[in-house]
């Protein structure tokens, strides 16, 4: 237990447990889900299979080079990266220089998410979890949907197209063509 936290007094609050970015960074959720899905590989299939770079460059490659006469797609993420800065999708014949895999989480990309009126999107839902032992969590009645902002599309061509691809709001608030937010009114 860290010093800071075994010195509070019993009414003192803090905001993140020790540990909490266990599940806040995509590397580390990813080895923690990727640990479960090796035990349990029937209830732990719920996110595709990923590569975190530095440590697995090797079986991503090897993963790639069977992928290569299926067209499929990889999407690049920094582990400790927000905003959809630094995210971008390849194909199994792009290259994926050395020097730019350290700290990369490789996950194959889904090809055909769900869309709402064509659009991906993402949903958040919101929690609060007061105590780990005993375990309370307090779910928030309201949760967050995200949009692209342009139609979805597998063309070679938008690829790379942020719009179509990503739904983080700090990206498509700027997509002047078709974001209209109507509480800057």
């Amino acid at each position: 237990m860290p010093a800071d936290i075994k010195d509070l007094n019993k009414y003192q609050k803090v905001n993140h447990f020790p540990g909490s970015n266990q599940l806040g960074r995509k590397d580390l959720l990813w080895r923690n889900l990727n640990r479960l899905r090796i035990k349990f590989p029937n209830e732990y299939s719920i996110t595709p299979q990923s590569f975190f770079l530095s440590d697995e460059y090797e079986d991503f490659q090897a993963d790639r080079s069977l992928a290569q006469n299926s067209n499929a797609l990889y999407i690049l993420k920094p582990a400790v990266g927000s905003c959809g800065r630094g995210i971008k999708i390849v194909d199994s014949r792009q290259n994926v220089s050395v020097s730019n895999r350290e700290g990369v989480l490789a996950s194959h990309y889904i090809a055909n998410p769900h869309l709402i009126n064509g659009l991906k999107y993402d949903l958040r839902v919101y929690v609060l979890v007061t105590s780990y032992c005993p375990l309370k969590v307090y779910i928030y009645n309201d949760g967050l949907v995200r949009f692209a902002t342009e139609l979805y599309s597998l063309d070679p061509k938008k690829i790379n197209h942020k719009y179509i691809h990503l739904t983080n709001f700090s990206i498509n608030k700027n997509n002047k063509s078709k974001f209209v937010n109507h509480n800057d009114e």
